[in-house]
């Protein structure tokens, strides 16, 4: 069996990553973790049956709808797992029902598909199955004609109809996802070579790695969530890693969503991290988990960069979405990684639908008295499968037939109470010209670079992120 694990095609560069698509703010783009994620279960399968795994990234590739089916013909995959984004879902699926026409057979995973897969599959034929976990052997077991070994798939019953009529099999419920998880070593050596962009990544080239999967903090805006929280055994991810060092690869972005989360694990990886002494890294964690203690692990772990979600300058916000902590824990938190000379990310959330100008002004406030290196902007979205989702449809706010959003602020797509979508975008662009823009910042944006590379790598992203905002 001839698999191909592929990044479609786009008119913009999409990130379909992580159930949580969108378009880039800059010009960086990492690799999709999702197809990292099934890249070891289908490569093993593949290799057991006497196949061939293949990586096709057409974002990271650039490559036009022709050429990346030219890439697939040459190929002649018999199975196709394919990104998909509510960002672009127009766009994927003409691409991948042509793919489908030309005969593959094609198995699907991301956010558009996250919530009601079934009725997409009715409406898409060309959708064989839907992977909604990517963290386990769901793939190798739907092709191997294993159903009853599947916790969370939607495919079409084998009943001999065609296409088939739509059902869920979930043995497994992504609240009872808890514990650890077992993938085989993701292969970062089929992703292309180049074509990947990271803004705070100090080195080249880069590599981007899963520890954890999911989240146990119930913030309703955000969809990763919904997916319940599992570990990776830190012997697995340090085989990971010692394969990536290996190749030549010391600079690393972790995606999971808080490092931290479990204390004694994080503390664990950085000994190991601090042993091996060669590695360069960025990761997420939350104000209220990156205490004194930590911090240093982190930094002595080789850390540089750290991204903390601070969402609002808005304390009833903050608790009505869920934060779990207040602008105060915010601040401090900020403050204690610049003790640890760590530089500092603070990402928001804008366009809720309580925003105004005012509390948009207190945000801008925030973020500059926080005395941030970066500031990431992101569009409020009703992401498939969260609360707010519920609440945008209460509020009318959204349809249940808006399939196509974006958070990354090339269009506004929710209004809000008192702003229209027109007001919303021009007020998001004018929040990163300010915060951006100030001399003093450039200024030390300029003093602190270590590295031609990182110039070179500040500058691109810079100009890519001001072009975008103008």
């Amino acid at each position: 069996m001839r698999i191909l694990l592929l990044n479609p095609p786009g008119k913009r560069i999409y990130i379909r990553d992580y159930f949580c698509s969108k378009t880039t703010k800059s010009n960086y783009l990492f690799h999709p973790v999702d197809l990292l994620g099934l890249s070891g279960t289908a490569a093993e399968f593949a290799k057991a049956r006497g196949g061939e795994l293949s990586v096709l990234d057409c974002m990271a590739e650039r490559l036009s709808v022709d050429a990346a089916h030219a890439k697939i013909e040459a190929f002649r995959p018999d199975v196709v797992v394919s990104l998909v984004g509510s960002v672009s879902w127009d766009e994927d699926r003409a691409f991948l029902s042509e793919e489908h026409r030309r005969g593959r057979r094609v198995l699907a995973i991301g956010d558009v598909l996250h919530e009601n897969a079934e009725d997409r599959m009715r409406e898409e034929l060309w959708i064989e199955a839907v992977i909604h976990v990517f963290a386990n052997a769901d793939l190798a077991h739907y092709l191997a004609g294993e159903r009853e070994l599947i916790e969370d798939m939607s495919v079409r019953r084998d009943d001999g109809t065609d296409p088939g009529e739509p059902t869920r099999l979930c043995r497994l419920e992504a609240k009872h996802r808890k514990g650890e998880f077992v993938l085989p070593r993701p292969r970062h050596e089929l992703f292309p070579a180049t074509g990947y962009h990271f803004s705070f990544a100090k080195n080249a080239p880069f590599a981007t790695v899963l520890t954890d999967y999911g989240c146990p903090y119930p913030c309703t805006v955000c969809v990763i969530g919904t997916l319940g929280f599992q570990t990776r055994a830190v012997a697995e991810v340090l085989e990971e890693i010692d394969a990536l060092r290996a190749s030549g690869v010391r600079e690393l972005f972790f995606m999971d969503q808080t490092f931290g989360v479990v204390r004694s694990r994080a503390l664990e990886l950085c000994r190991a991290f601090e042993e091996r002494g060669d590695l360069s890294w960025t990761a997420y964690t939350r104000p209220d988990t990156g205490d004194d203690e930590l911090l240093a692990a982190m930094k002595s772990a080789g850390c540089h960069t750290i991204m903390m979600g601070v969402e609002s300058a808005d304390d009833e916000l903050l608790a009505a979405y869920e934060k779990g902590y207040r602008s105060s824990i915010i601040l401090d938190a900020f403050r204690r990684a610049r003790q640890f000379g760590l530089r500092t990310v603070g990402t928001f959330i804008i366009g809720l639908p309580e925003e105004t100008k005012s509390s948009l002004e207190k945000t801008l406030e925030l973020a500059v008295r926080m005395d941030m290196d970066f500031m990431s902007l992101n569009m409020a979205v009703p992401r498939f499968g969260t609360p707010f989702r519920k609440q945008a449809l209460e509020l009318g706010l959204a349809s249940e037939r808006d399939l196509v959003m974006d958070q990354g602020g090339a269009d506004a797509f929710l209004p809000t109470s008192t702003l229209d979508r027109k007001t919303m975008l021009a007020m998001k662009k004018r929040m990163v010209r300010r915060f951006y823009m100030r001399p003093s910042y450039l200024w030390r944006r300029l003093t602190s670079v270590g590295s031609l590379f990182e110039l070179r790598a500040q500058l691109r992203e810079g100009w890519a992120l001001f072009s975008r905002n103008i």
